[in-house]
């Protein structure tokens, strides 16, 4: 075998390994990509409005970090919660004289077998005092 054609072997092994990293690179930068535009998506679909609040009652478990990180409702009226997250629903479940409660979706996590809900207390002035994110 001659030099010259053990150096056109050795070319096309390194063009074919060039090709094949090229290749690579790109599907992981597709991968990266993807990614980006998901957790871009994931982000803008969990913020808070009280018109997505109003309008899924499933999908409040994925605005309600948004809500609690961007509006205070310690201090807040009832009536000033009342207008931000609408009527509280109509349960048992955690209820008390003093609160109310808003049923968010089912659990986060892989496994979702109970639901989560938001729990808010007021004072004798009908100011909000405490709140809690519970599951059932």
């Amino acid at each position: 075998m001659s030099v010259s054609r053990i150096l056109n072997y050795a070319l096309y092994l390194y063009v074919l390994l060039y090709a094949l990293i090229y290749f690579i690179s790109s599907l992981d930068f597709l991968l990266l990509l993807y990614c980006v535009v998901i957790l871009g998506v994931n982000e803008y679909e969990s913020r808070f409005t009280t018109e997505r609040w109003l309008n899924d009652d499933e999908g409040r478990v994925y605005l309600v970090d948004d809500l609690l990180n961007d509006h205070e409702l310690i201090g807040k009226t009832k009536e000033e919660v009342i207008t931000l997250l609408g009527s509280p629903a109509e349960t048992e479940y955690f209820k008390e004289e003093d609160n109310v409660v808003y049923y968010l979706g089912a659990e986060r996590g892989i496994i979702s077998i109970d639901s989560e809900w938001l729990v808010i207390w007021f004072d004798g002035n009908e100011q909000a005092v405490k709140f809690e994110l519970r599951t059932d």
